[in-house]
């Protein structure tokens, strides 16, 4: 599940639906897709298709003689469905996660011409320097990665069961970031317990091209994504 996806799972699944793909043109689709590049060398991609806007949170499951495809210089793979409730991804396993490697993603259909040009391109990759293994949220979280001084734009994000999602633009490609104290707080409700194991996930994105005939649009990127745990304290 990508991070969009995961986002609509934490904000209620009540609050989603499906449709089948032979009920709708493309022309009443958009479409979020993200290229992965991973620490070991690989490539992930991840596709919701919606139906209409992609904030009505109206999955669309493919019906026989549709497919999602990708593709790049070396490899082409079918998108494998995967279905959580109401929430439905489409992705594969690419081997190649390298600087300057270009994806596209084909929507192939029977009912009309599809979408058969959506293309994302990989920025330089990086390594996350070492993250405490605990740290309060009441003091300063220092983040470090290298190479540093590309030209991508670059965002943390952290997460865990006992805090409040939070996530910020790191500003420029300096190599360190800083994330203040309190910038984490613990998550409201009963049972919540004080600590928790927290990941932070670091993303350097370049933003792609997605196919016209998403009528409802939507986006695609290409990134580099690096992730660490640490258990957040009071």
């Amino acid at each position: 599940m990508n991070k969009l996806s995961l986002m609509y799972a934490l904000a209620g699944l009540a609050a989603c639906g499906t449709t089948n793909s032979d009920s709708l043109l493309t022309s009443g689709m958009s479409a979020d897709m993200t290229v992965t590049g991973n620490a070991d060398g690989t490539a992930t991609v991840t596709v919701n298709l919606f139906s209409g806007d992609p904030d009505q949170l109206i999955f669309v499951n493919l019906d026989d003689g549709d497919t999602l495809v990708g593709s790049n210089a070396s490899q082409s793979l079918p998108l494998v469905e995967q279905q959580l409730v109401t929430i439905i991804d489409y992705s594969a396993q690419f081997i190649t996660g390298t600087e300057g490697a270009q994806y596209t993603i084909d929507l192939e259909r029977t009912v009309d011409a599809g979408a058969p040009s959506s293309t994302a391109t990989l920025p330089a990759p990086f390594a996350l320097g070492e993250v405490a293994t605990s740290a309060s949220r009441a003091s300063d979280l220092a983040i470090t990665w290298s190479p540093a001084g590309a030209a991508d734009p670059m965002t943390w994000q952290i997460e865990g069961t006992c805090i409040e999602g939070a996530s910020g633009t790191i500003d420029g490609d300096p190599g360190a970031q800083t994330i203040a104290g309190n910038t984490l707080v613990k998550a409201s409700g009963n049972g919540v317990p004080d600590s928790c194991t927290a990941t932070l996930t670091v993303a350097r994105t370049r933003v792609g091209q997605l196919d016209p005939h998403f009528g409802h649009g939507g986006s695609i990127v290409g990134e580099q994504a690096r992730t660490a745990t640490f258990t957040t304290t009071p």
